[in-house]
């Protein structure tokens, strides 16, 4: 095996990239060519609106110009030398194009690969692909659809190679049915005792910031307020949605106009009837600029909404109550994953008469209404909270547990205790990870759905990984199994072949792109070298970048592709934030190399 070589980046303060380890001199300090480049801009543009200067003069000021903006574009474009770099992401929402395209498309900002500049007949295909699945209200077709365009990604141009995808594990007693949709918070309502028992001892591991349903952007407070609140419908198990306090929806022909028809036999906690404008309120609230919600941008879909939530509109009109039982919502172009947003926080409803009857407290404990299957009786901040049943609730007679005491541990080792001595039925407040060996063969050891995907993308326009078949040797060399089994010992995890989870429909498992195959990875690199003309693979010179705390994933990727392919491969760690600083400069001059 070769010797490992580390480069180590950081940025200084006028923001230059120093390549320490290899001995390269600093890249240059850009400001006065910067300054220059201003100086030049302001002249030709008072120059052509007062006059004054000869063409000569112009062409001349022009073509300097010029010379210094390529320069400068090529000192940034040396910055990016990266062949491959780690990323992962979580999903939102349960519809493939969350990852495949909010991540992976073409024109979006979170990929770092550059496929779309050089390759622009795939490029075309996968974007053709997207716009038909955004189009597409069938479940099955619009899977296809999402499939096809991850096949061209991660295998006919190999340019991500993913490594697995993510999960959550959690301790659960015996004792308990429970329900764990990949996204929002698990609904107590769905959970039952197997001997009858109605009481649930459900902790948390952080305090309980906000009660208040537009403000919530948290996992805390949104698993309490997905107790208390229902939103038009409800994630399951396997990342599909069923209707909670609507019935059903209809889409319109072109795909942007959706109406929801929602529950008539659904009221509040004090009796009153649960209507359209309640959901409309919510979502006005949420994307008013006064609060500035971090998940506003979910329903920038939404006619008017991303203007309306900066404050450049008055009113949000693309959002009514057609009746009482009937909710419609214009979409500015056809999203089809936007079903999903149903089932999300974004959607839930609100008492606007009680917020402006308790504007201080209206999430306090007897001004608090809930449509949801619980209400709130008790709440100790940073202690404890306590939930009851609600008896108006549509569905109250399926509702098996009647009390939730909540209590707030944030020591994970105090959680496991108390787990253990029988005192709370989850570990929703976490367990030493020191102690998931021992834990991980127990009955109660459970692995909760995290939808994600944890991968490398790969630059094609650096030297080497500009070739296709190199890539797709590289991909072939990465034995997944044992760095989950015996670099991570996590043998729950599942390794990833595609980019779409396995909660997610349209999931493929190693029906798309590229499993360990270390002949097929030696047999693809000798045919790149010999369409290369390189004829010792240690001339190959890779380099893998990544964020500071992956060092155990990412060493044993740099080993298996220097021990089964032999080339030579160069470790770059950069702290996350400057990490992901570093990527976006390279993604707006559009790629680099060496």
């Amino acid at each position: 095996m070769l010797k490992k070589r580390w480069i180590f980046l950081s940025f200084l303060l006028i923001g230059v990239l120093a390549l320490s380890a290899c001995g390269q001199a600093p890249a240059g300090d850009d400001t006065a060519a910067n300054a220059r480049v201003a100086e030049l801009e302001a002249a030709l543009a008072a120059a052509e609106s007062a006059g004054g200067a000869t063409a000569d003069e112009l062409a001349a000021m022009q073509a300097e110009l010029e010379g210094l903006t390529g320069e400068l574009t090529s000192a940034e474009s040396a910055r990016c030398t990266f062949n491959a770099y780690r990323m992962g992401w979580v999903m939102d929402w349960a519809d493939a194009g969350n990852i495949v395209d909010t991540v992976f498309g073409p024109t979006s900002d979170f990929h770092y690969t550059f496929y779309q500049n050089s390759y622009p007949d795939e490029t075309a295909a996968v974007t053709e692909l997207i716009q038909a699945a955004y189009r597409n209200t069938d479940l099955e077709s619009r899977a296809a659809q999402w499939q096809e365009a991850e096949k061209i990604l991660v295998e006919d141009l190999a340019v991500i190679i993913p490594i697995q995808h993510y999960s959550r594990t959690t301790l659960v007693s015996t004792d308990l049915n429970y329900v764990f949709p990949p996204f929002g918070s698990p609904r107590l309502a769905q959970w039952s005792f197997k001997d009858g028992r109605t009481v649930i001892n459900f902790p948390v591991a952080a305090s309980v910031p906000t009660l208040d349903i537009n403000r919530s952007t948290d996992t805390t407070s949104s698993s309490m307020i997905y107790q208390l609140i229902d939103a038009p419908y409800t994630f399951l198990e396997d990342g599909t949605i069923a209707p909670l306090a609507a019935t059903g929806f209809d889409v319109s022909e072109d795909g942007t106009v959706f109406t929801v028809h929602l529950r008539e036999d659904a009221v509040w906690s004090d009796g009153v009837p649960v209507t359209a404008q309640n959901f409309v309120d919510g979502v006005t609230r949420l994307l008013s600029p006064d609060l500035a919600n971090d998940y506003a941008y979910v329903m920038f879909d939404l006619v008017g909404a991303a203007d309306y939530n900066a404050g450049d509109a008055d009113t949000l009109d693309s959002i009514v109550a057609v009746d009482d039982y009937t909710l419609q919502f214009t979409l500015s172009e056809p999203r089809s994953y936007f079903d999903s947003i149903l089932a999300f926080s974004t959607f839930h409803p609100i008492r606007m008469d009680v917020i402006e009857a308790h504007p201080d407290d209206w999430t306090a404990p007897g001004n608090m209404v809930s449509n949801g299957a619980y209400v709130l009786v008790e709440n100790l901040p940073g202690e404890s909270l306590t939930m009851e049943k609600n008896e108006l609730y549509w569905d109250a007679a399926n509702v098996k547990i009647e009390t939730i005491n909540v209590d707030v541990i944030t020591e994970t080792a105090t959680c496991l205790a108390a787990f253990e001595a029988g005192e709370l039925d989850t570990t929703g407040c976490g367990f030493p990870a020191e102690d998931t060996s021992r834990l991980v063969d127990l009955p109660e050891f459970v692995r909760t759905p995290r939808p994600g995907t944890y991968y490398m993308g790969v630059n094609t326009t650096a030297q080497h990984t500009n070739n296709t078949t190199f890539r797709k040797a590289l991909a072939m060399a990465i034995d997944k199994r044992t760095i989950i089994e015996n670099v991570e010992e996590q043998p729950w995890l599942v390794e990833a072949y595609g980019v779409i989870p396995p909660e997610i429909f349209g999931y493929q498992g190693d029906k798309v792109g590229y499993g360990y195959d270390p002949e097929g990875a030696v047999a693809m690199l000798g045919e790149y070298m010999t369409e290369a003309g390189i004829a010792d693979a240690s001339e190959i010179v890779v380099e893998l970048w990544y964020n500071k705390g992956n060092e155990d994933i990412l060493d044993a990727v740099q080993a298996m592709w220097e021990e089964v392919l032999g080339i030579d491969v160069r470790i770059v760690t950069i702290e996350w934030a400057s990490y992901l600083d570093t990527l976006e400069e390279c993604n707006v001059i559009g790629g680099g190399g060496f």
